[in-house]
């Protein structure tokens, strides 16, 4: 979910909140909306949806859409999410602790934090259940017209790319079976989508996430600090331990998200990656960086329709307004 990627569509699309599960289940009438699909039509209430296709890609690997609401009240940020079970990560810094979900708004969803959208710029502090403060995401949108445009390729884009361009390409049978259903669909009139160019943080702190083998993982780094393994490093935040891995000998000097491991928070055991203070997703960066890893045995014109796929992802979606996700409802599920 890197690129829609609300936990971290809204933290990391708003890149969405947790996602715990499918949400093939809900009907075209789930999650109605105020149609305030529009920065500038509404500032104090809006609402925009956000889908992901997942799974298909196995031998009897369902293909679900899931789906999830965000609600922008009065400066309240809700997630509405059907997924059957929600991961709740976590998000500490030095001195905070926050989360994915807080309480539950009998009409709204989840209550992901407080913040504000205006001017295709929105600024989130996340939910925290200890009553921290100070973290605070900010994401710039480009607003995208999608009246008639293809709707498998704000989706998936390279996909549908290849769908157009090479007669030849096949996808795993459920997903070409889906594939064929809905290649051809055009959104209608009054579709709008937000596309999430560049997303940012004013602190550096660690996303703890549930895995498998957490404690294991935890042992296996902790044991791996304890015997000087240069690549494994130590770092506390608020009440929390963490053992990561880096790419550099400097740990200092990586990225964003370049850093994993495993973290102890409160006597529970998590999956942990590390986050700077700065830039943490940049579509233009993301892109720049696949073509960097285009073969350059490549002829020419491969190069260059390999450059013409990858920069197709200039059309994928991040939030939906409420005539397009209405659309999607009605005709894209598989």
């Amino acid at each position: 979910m890197q690129l829609k990627s609300l936990s971290l569509s809204i933290i990391t699309a708003l890149t969405l909140i947790g996602c715990g599960g499918g949400g093939g289940g809900s009907s075209a009438s789930d999650y109605q909306g105020t149609d305030a699909g529009s920065t500038e039509e509404n500032k104090d209430f809006q609402q925009w949806h956000y889908f992901e296709l997942d799974g298909g890609y196995a031998v009897n690997e369902a293909l679900e859409l899931v789906h999830q609401l965000m609600t922008l009240d009065k400066s309240n940020i809700y997630v509405q999410d059907d997924s059957a079970e929600i991961d709740n990560d976590y998000l500490i810094t030095q001195d905070g602790v926050y989360q994915d979900f807080g309480p539950q708004n009998s009409k709204y969803g989840y209550l992901a934090g407080t913040g504000s959208f205006n001017n295709l710029t929105f600024i989130q502090k996340p939910y925290s259940p200890v009553g921290s403060s100070g973290l605070v995401f900010t994401t710039s949108y480009k607003k995208i017209d999608l009246n008639g445009k293809n709707a498998l390729a704000t989706l998936e884009a390279r996909d549908q790319w290849e769908i157009a361009n090479n007669p030849n390409v096949i996808f795993d049978p459920i997903r070409q079976t889906y594939y064929n259903k809905v290649k051809n669909l055009n959104f209608p009139a009054g579709s709008s989508c937000l596309q999430d160019t560049v997303r940012t943080n004013n602190q550096e702190h660690l996303y703890a996430y549930t895995s498998n083998n957490d404690k294991a993982s935890f042992a296996r780094y902790e044991q791996q600090y304890a015997q000087n393994d240069p690549s494994i490093f130590k770092k506390t935040y608020k009440d929390t331990i963490a053992y990561l891995y880096s790419n550099s000998s400097t740990p200092l000097s990586t990225g964003p998200g370049q850093d994993y491991g495993a973290a102890e928070y409160k006597g529970n055991y998590y999956g942990a990656t590390r986050y700077l203070k700065g830039v943490e997703y940049s579509l233009a960066d993301y892109i720049q960086r696949q073509k960097d890893l285009i073969d350059e045995s490549l002829t020419e014109a491969e190069r260059k329709l390999a450059i013409e796929e990858i920069d197709t992802l200039n059309n994928q979606c991040s939030w939906y307004n409420d005539t397009a996700a209405k659309f999607i409802q009605a005709h894209m599920k598989p």
